[in-house]
């Protein structure tokens, strides 16, 4: 108690502890809140940053098919201006925090800082922070001088920075006329810079701490053997204190975090370390109940027999597209004497056919294209952006790979008679529902099943 019977405030070490453990346990709350796998990387990397002072962080997912790691999040905090002017230049605050500063002269200026990065109200922490590195920061700075030396400029924000971090700082000096001069520093995240950039599994230091499963603290990445400049030469990004944390689950490697370059050039600390791990071991469990998640999804709705989508996925998809706007084409596939291979070969070389189909259709598709086994031996392909001409010439294309596939794949039995039809129609052109431009795909479909199969036609509005 003090002497006026009120309570005592703590220390500020305490209540700086006390803060960073409120901030830990609701980012591991916040982490803990999401089965997408990609807003809980958004939200592991978000968790990182209010525990640390990075320039730069990133969340890189093991690929275990490939034995590469993917840059599933990223982000780097770069300045993007740092300018003189007067104060009434300054961008619009929010609730900054300012401090004003003094020598033994009198008031010189003041300091105000606007967002903090991790995107929480100032506290009285901050305040305190601040008003300790003030009086230097007073001491150094001369209105006049500083005008002219951006790199004294520099230093002085990254003093600031170093001290309480945001996304804007603004130092407003008085000349010896008591005019004001006005310098901000703002800086902005750039996300996703290197997003799904792959990195094999003993590539630069992310790849060294996924093979040994060993995290690591360094003081000049750059300079470390394991170090790979690929990256660094791609975005600029020069790496020098680093954290990197490998993201281990019941012994099965999930990925890797990386948290590089505490702002103001100082080291990262254990405490820094331990925070991190932390976090990436709440991460890991989320993580793989998210993607385990993501598996039942997409086995809901793919077909077991072919691996393309199932019925439950293309009546998903098809009013997405159309959504969209522009033109949306859509195939109707049937095929034709699959009846008669079954009967004389059974119903294992049948499926296996129906399997063979749904890969020829997939390698004939482009990247967004989507294609479904509808049910039996109908198939299913959504065309986004792609006018009738041209969705007849992909039916075309998928139509004479069925006609020249002699055998299922992996099987030495004839099914050379196996053909397609196929119908063509095209949003907006000759419907603006899905049930009719599916209908009418499929009337088209029937068209050429009544001519004599084994051919494409286009829907009649």
């Amino acid at each position: 108690m003090d002497p006026t019977g009120g309570i005592r405030p703590p220390p500020l070490d305490v209540a700086q502890r006390l803060h960073e453990l409120e901030t830990l346990y609701e980012s591991l709350r916040t982490i803990s809140s999401t089965l997408d796998l990609g807003d809980l990387v958004r939200k592991v990397l978000d968790a990182i940053r209010t525990v640390t002072d990075a320039e730069a962080l990133s969340l890189l997912l093991y690929d275990g098919e490939r034995e590469e790691l993917v840059f599933a999040a990223s982000e780097m905090l770069s300045t993007e201006t740092l300018a003189g002017g007067r104060r009434s230049d300054l961008p619009p605050q929010g609730t900054p925090l300012t401090v004003r500063l003094q020598t033994t002269a009198g008031e010189v200026g003041l300091v105000e800082l606007s967002d903090r990065v991790d995107h929480r109200p100032f506290d009285e922490v901050d305040r305190e922070r601040l008003e300790a590195i003030a009086p230097a920061l007073a001491e150094s700075l001369h209105p006049e001088r500083i005008a002219h030396d951006g790199a004294a400029l520099e230093a002085a924000f990254a003093r600031i920075a170093a001290a309480v971090p945001s996304l804007t700082a603004a130092l407003v000096l008085r000349d010896d006329a008591g005019r004001e001069l006005a310098f901000t520093s703002s800086h902005v995240i750039h996300a996703g810079g290197v997003d799904g950039v792959r990195l094999r599994l003993d590539q630069g230091i992310a790849g060294w701490v996924a093979r040994h499963r060993e995290a690591v603290c360094l003081e000049n990445a750059s300079a470390d053997p394991r170090h790979d400049p690929t990256l660094a030469r791609r975005t600029g990004f020069v790496p020098h204190t680093m954290l990197c944390v490998p993201l281990v689950h019941q012994d099965a490697l999930l990925g890797v975090v990386q948290v590089i370059n505490k702002r103001g050039g100082a080291a990262f600390t254990n405490d820094e370390m331990r925070l991190v791990q932390a976090l990436g071991a709440q991460a890991t469990g989320a993580i793989a109940h998210a993607q385990l998640y993501r598996q039942v999804q997409i086995a809901s709705i793919t077909d077991d027999l072919t691996g393309l989508g199932n019925t439950r996925r293309f009546n998903a998809e098809l009013p997405a597209f159309l959504a969209r706007g522009g033109d949306v084409s859509l195939l109707v596939l049937d095929l034709d004497e699959l009846k008669g291979i079954v009967d004389r070969h059974g119903h294992l070389v049948g499926s296996r056919a129906i399997a063979t189909v749904g890969r020829l259709i997939a390698e004939r598709l482009r990247p967004g294209d989507s294609a479904a086994r509808f049910g039996g031996d109908e198939f299913v392909v959504i065309l986004p952006a792609t006018p009738t001409a041209a969705a007849a010439a992909v039916a075309e294309a998928i139509r004479d790979a069925v006609a020249r596939c002699a055998r299922p794949d992996g099987m030495e039995v004839d099914i050379s008679a196996l053909t397609a039809s196929i119908g063509v129609a095209t949003y907006p052109t000759h419907a603006t529902s899905p049930d009719r431009l599916f209908r009418l795909a499929d009337r088209a479909l029937y068209r050429v099943k009544n001519g004599g199969k084994n051919g494409v036609a286009i829907a009649q509005d």
